[in-house]
């Protein structure tokens, strides 16, 4: 069992045998419905994903409709595509592709005086021989948008209708539609002080601007704030900024994990990447909290603050485990793996690739199993496009969540297939060992009596005002009874206590959240001038 998956890839280059299985998926996705015996889906993915409108000029929007049970394409697709911003229809146009992994080249023109922004927009490409008024997708040819398209940051809504499926000829009974969206991002630039000098750090953020966005020398986190609308939290797919941070940066040359809380709840780690490798000058710090996790959080908070988003990330040493592995074709991959996770979660692998020069290796393709102690492979993934074998990875930096059904010892294989559209001759493997164990809570520093939560309790429930409250809890720090970790004021400071805070103090009290999470608001008090010390 130990070699299926490089013998599955010698196989398929052999006889191109036209499927593919894939483990995950990104980019923004519509929930699935039935078709026929299957389950269906269509994702959305725009790259580059970073595409900043007037910076960039040209993007590949890839539309892809699968069978979400078994991540199959389906195949000879009909769609109609319609893209939104806000209420106007900006672009109207039929496609067909076979492989079900329609590719569109959109091409931003801004400046349409029309009143129906539609009618700026035109459409270049091949007419497919089959199916009528459709473009065509295909390697070589590729149809192209263009007009007041992904012109502007903010989020587009895509709709899209199969028309026909499986076969080009064959209508679906009717209509099968989906909805999905596209986020554009704006940048901003602020700097973090720190060294006695300011560092310039840009923010794309893909929703709402940010707000305040500070650098605390003293614990090395990162504040900021957003508007969010809490009570929409079940309609929200995904809320994403990514904050490019200069390699230069010292106070975080060291640092290669994060962890961070929303509103003063802990957010799930796979929440926040760095990566250090897919950029020259920058490091980027990814921040995303997808829909499943803002509904828990939009009801931990009750009646809290509902229009605001305050997020804290500071570092989080050895939560990361890495290795180098070779290829025998001089390439080489660092895999890393968050050991903050254990068996029966989602394990979040980061792969960068390099090629023999040292150099990150862009366009990369691979495939990847996982084999458990006894050689025996219950994941594989060769991508999911029949026609060019293996995961792209245009970066060459990639991220994949992994489930792993239990505690013990397993083998990632890779196999490098390829560079754009060259495969390798032959295919060049390597393999990585890992163990996962228990989810590993970090040490903490934290020390709080227990009798406290007595006076936490009254103050959530109104018995006692928020300078009482302060006071005490700045007495007891001072006192060395509560010990929390050093924290610097960022700024001037203000007498306001968030709503969120006293959440965290009624839930610790209740014994909800720990000690850590409850001290995580003590120390925004802190480093908001609220609590002194």
């Amino acid at each position: 069992m130990r070699y299926v998956l490089l013998y599955l890839l010698l196989l398929i280059s052999a006889f191109s045998f036209p499927t593919a299985f894939a483990q995950h998926h990104g980019g923004e996705q519509a929930p699935p419905i039935s078709f026929g015996d299957k389950k269906v889906t269509v994702s959305a993915i725009l790259n580059p994903p970073d595409f900043i409108p007037g910076k960039n000029t040209m993007a590949n929007l890839q539309i892809r409709f699968f069978d979400s049970n078994t991540n199959t394409n389906i195949e000879h697709v009909t769609y109609r595509v319609q893209i939104f911003r806000g209420e106007s229809l900006l672009a109207n146009q039929m496609f067909f592709d076979k492989d079900g992994e329609l590719n569109i080249r959109v091409q931003p023109v801004g400046g349409c005086q029309e009143k129906d922004l539609w009618r700026c927009t035109t459409y270049e490409g091949e007419k497919d021989l089959v199916v009528p008024n459709a473009l065509t997708s295909s390697g070589n040819s590729l149809p192209i948008i263009k007009g007041p398209v992904f012109d502007k940051s903010g989020t587009y809504t895509l709709k899209v209708a199969i028309i026909g499926a499986t076969n080009p000829k064959t209508q679906t009974a009717q209509d099968i539609n989906f909805e999905t969206s596209i986020n554009i991002a704006q940048e901003q630039q602020f700097s973090f002080a720190a060294g006695g000098g300011n560092t310039p750090v840009t923010v794309k953020a893909f929703g709402d601007s940010l707000t305040g966005l500070k650098f605390d020398e003293t614990t090395k986190a990162i504040t900021f704030t957003m508007p969010f609308h809490w009570e929409h939290a079940e309609h929200v797919q995904l809320v994403r900024n990514d904050i490019e941070i200069p390699k230069s940066f010292s106070p975080y040359s060291s640092v290669h994990s994060f962890k961070g809380t929303i509103n003063g709840i802990p957010m799930f780690p796979s929440g926040i990447h760095y990566d250090i490798y897919s950029k020259k000058d920058v490091n980027v710090l990814h921040f995303a909290v997808g829909s499943e996790e803002l509904k828990t959080m939009s009801k931990k908070l009750g009646s809290s603050d509902k229009h605001t988003m305050t997020v804290v990330i500071m570092p989080d040493e050895n939560a990361i485990i890495s290795s180098d592995v070779a290829f025998s074709n001089g390439y080489k991959a660092k895999i890393s793996y968050d050991s903050r996770y254990g068996a029966n979660k989602d394990v979040a692998f980061t792969l960068a690739f390099f090629d023999s020069g040292g150099e990150i290796a862009k366009d990369i393709r691979y495939a990847f199993s996982v084999m458990d102690s006894s050689g025996d492979e219950f994941i594989q993934n060769i991508g999911n496009n029949p026609q060019l074998l293996g995961i792209t990875v245009p970066s060459g930096v990639d991220s994949r969540l992994i489930t792993i059904p239990e505690q013990g010892k397993y083998t990632l294989q890779l196999v490098l297939v390829g560079r754009g559209l060259v495969d390798f001759n032959p295919f060049s493997s390597a393999t990585m060992k890992f163990e996962i164990g228990n989810m590993v809570q970090p040490p903490t520093q934290i020390q709080i009596p227990v009798w406290i939560k007595n006076n936490a309790k009254w103050w959530a429930d109104g018995t006692i005002g928020d300078a009482d409250f302060v006071s005490g809890i700045q007495f007891l720090i001072k006192q060395g009874v509560i010990k929390i970790p050093p924290t610097t004021p960022a700024g001037a400071g203000t007498n306001q206590i968030p709503v969120w805070i006293k959440n965290n103090a009624k839930w610790w009290a209740d014994g909800t959240i720990g000690d850590a999470d409850f001290v995580s608001g003590i120390q925004f008090l802190v480093s908001q001038g609220i609590i002194r010390v």
